[in-house]
């Protein structure tokens, strides 16, 4: 259905002259990419206000998607399956948060320390670079630059939660950014198991 309806609207660019078809190629994965990203954000914001969890679920997309977009990591193989995976992870980073708040102000701590080991592990190993499909340097370089920007903000909005002890909030950036460090986490994974059966096939 992605491939539809980006087939159609870069044949319109096309049509107009707006872009050249040498690139159609080029231009159809990046309307692909923008409409699965849409639908998701779509879909989570939806089920949260369908779930009364309208505010964690906006949390979620904000500190999730804008540091994983930059800081790339695992990438289903297909939209449909990106699209399941995506909102597999804001229902249990939601959820997920609800459920550390009832186990106290004890865990407060404890959920900080995460935060800020998820925010180091992707400060220093990503953006991540994968053999498969290498970016220039420039935009990795480019990439890193808005990445760490982006943490930084982070930080200190989560530091803000805390004061105003919006706990569900705070918990519900925890885990979203755990899950980005874990994305990343994932592809390195992957990546090594590519290499080492390449090698052994030598």
């Amino acid at each position: 259905m992605l491939a539809i309806v980006s087939g159609w609207a870069v044949d319109q660019l096309v049509a107009r002259d707006i872009i050249r078809s040498q690139r159609r190629a080029v231009y159809q994965y990046g309307c692909e990419l923008i409409l699965s990203t849409v639908l998701s954000v779509l879909f989570i914001l939806f089920a949260g206000l369908f779930l009364h969890r309208l505010l964690p679920a906006f949390i979620f997309i904000a500190f999730f998607m804008p540091v994983r977009t930059v800081s790339s990591g695992y990438h289903a193989p297909s939209y449909g399956r990106c699209f399941l995976l995506t909102n597999l992870i804001a229902f249990a980073c939601v959820f997920g948060a609800a459920y550390c708040l009832r186990l106290g102000d004890s865990l407060q701590w404890g959920m900080w320390l995460l935060f800020l080991a998820a925010h180091l592990f992707i400060w220093r190993r990503g953006p991540f670079r994968s053999r498969k499909h290498p970016l220039k340097e420039e935009t990795v370089t480019k990439n890193r630059t808005y990445m760490h920007r982006l943490q930084i903000l982070e930080i200190i909005v989560a530091v803000g939660f805390h004061i105003t002890e919006s706990r569900h909030i705070l918990y519900t950036a925890v885990l979203a950014t755990a899950a980005v460090a874990l994305m990343i986490a994932v592809a390195e994974k992957e990546e090594g198991k590519n290499v080492g059966s390449i090698s052994g096939n030598l």
